[in-house]
C-alpha cells in the first residue's frame, strides 16, 4: 500500500491528461489516428446531448451501429451487424456481469446517465477482451472509482430531464471530493416513464396477419405497457499516492420495465397479459494502477468486479422465471517497457466465473456454472512512417450445467494490423485478424418457449467455435477544409451460430410441435452453425462551411451498410438496412445547434422466414447553450426534437419490429447545472 501512497503528487495537476483523443480502453492508450482498430468516442456536451435511457438509444447514431429495441426499456447496441452474445458492453473495462447477452428483452445494467465517456470498438475486440467481443465492444467508463484528487474540495452536478413522448422524468446527480491522498465519488438517479407515444398502429396488422393467419389485437397512438422506472445509487473512493491509486466501490441498481403486448401471445385468450421484467443489481468493484512497479514494466494495472444480479419477469405482477446470476471477473495488465524490437506492448490475464440459474415455468436454460480464463499479449513497432500492431489470445472456457455434460471450448485469436502515416494529417490502415468465440449458454443448452421473444428455442450441445478471418481497410484524412473516415471491412465465418426460424411451430395447448399451427402456437427457432460472410462500409464526412469570431458552421455527410449471407446463399436474419443521411451543425463558444436527417432504406434481405421492414426518414435537431451561473458553477441548457415527421419507424434489428414501432415525434429538454 505504501508503494502507491507514499505522497499525494499523482492526484495532482501533473497526472491530469488530456483525452479526447486517447483510447482508455485500448491498454496502450493509443490515440485515435494510432490504433487500426475503428473506434468512436461520446464525451462531454457531446454524449449528454445523446444519452438515453438504454445503451444502445444512446448510440445508434453512430457510424456502423444501431439499437436492437425491446421496447423502451430495451435497448441492445448492435455493431455491425452483430449483438447479444457477439458485442461486450463493460463498465470501466469489465463486464457487465448480467444477463443481458442471454436475450434480447433483458436489459443492460450498464447506465450511461453519468458516464463521463462512452467508447466503441467497432470490429473484433477478441484480443482484449475475449470471445464475447468477436462483434465488438462498448465500454462506459464513469468515475466511480476516481484515479485523481479534485481541485476542488467538492465538485459536481445535477441534471434534470423530461421527455413529452413518453412524459418521462429523470433526476440524477454526482459529487466527487478529496483531500490528501483520498478521493471520493458519489452518483444516483432516479427515472420514469409512461407508455411511449407512437406515431399509428402498434401492429404492423398486414405483416402480422401473413405470418401467424390471425389477426393480433393493437393499440392507436400508445405502446402499451412500454412504462419505465429505474433508480441507482453509487459510492466509491481511492487512496491515491504519486505512483499509482487502489480504489474501491459499490453500485446498486433497480430498474423495471414492460415487455410490449405481442411477445407474449398465449394468454390473449384469457385476457391480456401484462409481462415486465423487474431487475435488481449490486456490483462491487476494485481498481489499481501502479507506475514503473519492475524495472522493465511501465504499469501493472489491476481490476476486479463482482456482481450479484437478479431479475424476475412478471407476469400479470406474478413472478414468472427468476433469472441470478453471481458474477466475478478480474483483469490483471502488465504494460512493458521498449524490448527487443518492440516498441511498446501489454501482457495480460483475464477471468470471469459465474453462478448462473433461471428458474421458473419459462426457464428455457439449465443452472451453470460458467468459468473462462484468458491471456493476451499485444505488442507495437514503430518505423518512420508506419506502426506495426500484432497480438494474441488464447481463451479456455468452460459451460458446467446441472444434469448435462459438461461443455469447454478454447477459442484463439490473433491479428496483425499496419497504420501508414501517408502524411501528418492522413493514414491508410489495413488489419487482419482471426477471431473465435465460444458458444453460449443459451446456444448450447436452450429448450422451451421463449414467450418474451415469442418463440421456442432449441439449442445444440454439439456446437463448436465460431471462426472468423477479418480484413478491414481503413482512410482517415484530418485537413482544415476536410475531414473523413472511410472503413471498408469483410469477414468470413465458419461456423457461425444462429436462431433460424426452420418453419415449425410449437402449440401451447398439445405441447407438440408441428409444421401446422392449430392455436396458440408459438415459431420455433434453433440453434445452428452455417458459413457465413458478411461486407460493408462506414463513412463520414466533415466539411467545414464557415469560420468567423462568431462561431463555425459543419456539414457532415455520413452512411453505413452491412450485407449478411450464409454460404447457401440465404440472408442472415435481422440485419440493419443501408442508412444515409446529412447533418449541418453551429458551434461556438455558449451554443452548440445541429440538424440531422437520416434515411434508412428498406431492408429487403429480412432472412429466412423474416418479414421485410420498409424504409424510413428520421429528422432529428436539437441545441443547448452553457452559461457562468457564479464564478464556480455553469449552467448547460439543452433541448432536443426527435423524428420530426413523426414517420412510422419499424427497427429492422428488433425481435418486436411489427408489434412495436420506435417512439413518435416528442422533444426532450434538460438542465444541468456544474459546480
Amino acid at each position: 500500500m505504501s508503494l502507491l501512497i507514499s505522497h499525494p503528487g499523482y492526484a495532482e495537476s501533473e497526472h491530469v491528461q488530456e483525452l479526447d483523443n486517447l483510447i482508455i480502453s485500448m491498454p496502450l492508450s493509443q490515440s485515435t489516428a494510432n490504433t487500426a482498430l475503428p473506434v468512436s468516442i461520446l464525451s462531454g456536451d457531446e454524449l449528454r446531448m445523446k444519452a438515453a435511457s438504454t445503451i444502445g438509444e444512446t448510440l445508434k447514431n453512430e457510424p456502423g451501429i444501431t439499437s436492437q429495441s425491446f421496447g423502451p426499456g430495451v435497448g441492445q447496441p448492435v455493431i455491425r451487424g452483430q449483438s447479444g452474445s457477439r458485442v461486450h458492453v463493460l463498465q470501466n473495462g469489465l463486464g457487465s456481469l448480467d444477463v443481458s447477452s442471454l436475450s434480447p428483452d433483458h436489459g443492460n445494467s450498464t447506465e450511461s446517465l453519468w458516464a463521463e465517456r462512452i467508447e466503441v470498438l467497432r470490429g473484433p475486440a477478441t484480443l482484449l477482451y475475449g470471445s464475447g467481443a468477436i462483434g465488438g465492444v462498448v465500454n462506459v467508463l464513469d468515475n466511480r472509482i476516481p484515479d485523481a484528487v479534485p481541485e476542488a474540495m467538492v465538485e459536481g452536478a445535477v441534471e434534470q430531464r423530461y421527455n413529452t413522448v413518453n412524459e418521462g422524468k429523470s433526476t440524477a446527480f454526482k459529487l466527487d471530493g478529496g483531500k490528501g491522498i483520498l478521493a471520493w465519488h458519489l452518483d444516483g438517479f432516479y427515472r420514469d416513464s409512461i407508455n411511449l407515444q407512437i406515431p399509428g398502429s402498434a401492429v404492423d396488422e398486414a405483416i402480422v396477419e401473413e405470418e401467424h393467419d390471425e389477426h393480433e389485437e393493437s393499440s392507436e397512438g400508445r405502446l402499451l405497457n412500454s412504462n419505465t422506472r429505474a433508480r441507482s445509487g453509487t459510492a466509491g473512493f481511492s487512496l491515491i499516492g504519486d505512483r499509482g491509486f487502489v480504489g474501491f466501490s459499490i453500485n446498486h441498481l433497480d430498474n423495471n420495465y414492460g415487455v410490449p403486448p405481442g411477445a407474449h401471445e398465449h394468454e390473449e385468450e384469457e385476457g391480456a397479459e401484462q409481462v415486465r421484467i423487474d431487475m435488481k443489481q449490486t456490483r462491487y468493484d476494485m481498481k489499481a494502477e501502479i507506475d514503473n512497479p519492475l524495472e522493465f514494466a511501465e504499469s501493472l494495472r489491476v481490476r476486479l468486479g463482482y456482481n450479484d444480479y437478479q431479475h424476475i419477469e412478471l407476469e400479470n405482477g406474478e413472478a414468472g422465471t427468476i433469472y441470478s446470476n453471481e458474477g466475478f471477473e478480474s483483469r490483471v495488465e502488465l504494460v512493458q517497457k521498449p524490448w527487443a524490437f518492440f516498441d511498446h506492448g501489454v501482457f495480460g490475464v483475464q477471468s470471469k466465473n459465474s453462478e448462473f440459474s433461471a428458474l421458473g415455468d419459462e426457464a428455457v436454460v439449465p443452472k451453470s456454472d460458467i468459468d473462462s480464463f484468458g491471456i493476451f499479449t499485444v505488442q507495437d513497432i514503430h518505423t518512420e512512417h508506419v506502426t506495426y500492431e500484432m497480438g494474441m489470445r488464447v481463451e479456455q472456457q468452460w459451460i458446467d450445467p446441472v444434469d448435462r455434460a459438461e461443455s469447454s471450448h478454447t477459442p484463439v485469436s490473433f491479428s496483425t494490423s499496419a497504420i501508414w502515416s501517408v502524411t501528418d494529417q492522413d493514414s491508410i490502415k489495413l488489419t487482419f485478424s482471426r477471431s473465435q468465440r465460444a458458444p453460449d449458454i443459451q446456444e448450447l443448452f436452450s429448450n422451451g418457449p421463449h414467450l418474451a421473444t415469442a418463440s421456442y428455442e432449441i439449442g445444440d450441445a454439439g456446437l463448436i467455435e465460431e471462426t472468423s478471418h477479418n480484413l478491414e481497410l481503413g482512410i482517415h484524412i484530418d485537413r482544415e477544409w476536410l475531414q473523413a473516415d472511410f472503413n471498408l471491412y469483410q469477414n468470413w465465418v465458419q461456423d457461425y451460430i444462429t436462431q433460424i426460424n426452420n418453419g415449425l411451430f410449437f402449440d401451447h395447448d398439445a405441447e407438440t410441435i408441428s409444421a401446422v399451427c392449430g392455436g396458440d402456437c408459438l415459431p420455433v427457432f434453433q440453434s445452428q452453425q452455417k458459413d457465413a460472410e458478411f461486407q460493408g462500409f462506414e463513412a463520414q464526412v466533415t466539411i467545414p462551411l464557415w469560420r468567423s469570431d462568431y462561431g463555425q458552421l459543419d456539414s457532415q455527410f455520413f452512411g453505413d451498410y452491412v450485407r449478411g449471407r450464409f454460404s447457401d446463399g440465404s440472408d442472415i436474419p435481422r440485419m440493419p438496412p443501408l442508412r444515409y443521411g446529412m447533418e449541418l451543425a453551429w458551434k461556438n463558444s455558449d451554443w452548440t445547434a445541429n440538424i440531422r436527417m437520416t434515411r434508412a432504406e428498406r431492408q429487403d434481405n429480412p432472412g429466412l422466414n423474416e418479414a421485410e421492414t420498409d424504409g424510413y426518414w428520421s429528422l432529428n435537431a436539437g441545441a443547448n447553450y452553457r452559461l457562468s451561473v457564479t464564478e464556480h458553477a455553469d449552467m448547460l441548457l439543452f433541448v432536443k426534437a426527435n423524428n420530426l415527421l413523426d414517420d412510422d419507424i419499424r427497427n429492422a434489428v428488433s425481435y418486436l419490429r411489427n408489434v412495436a414501432p420506435e417512439a413518435g415525434r416528442g422533444a426532450e429538454m434538460g438542465v444541468r447545472i456544474e459546480f
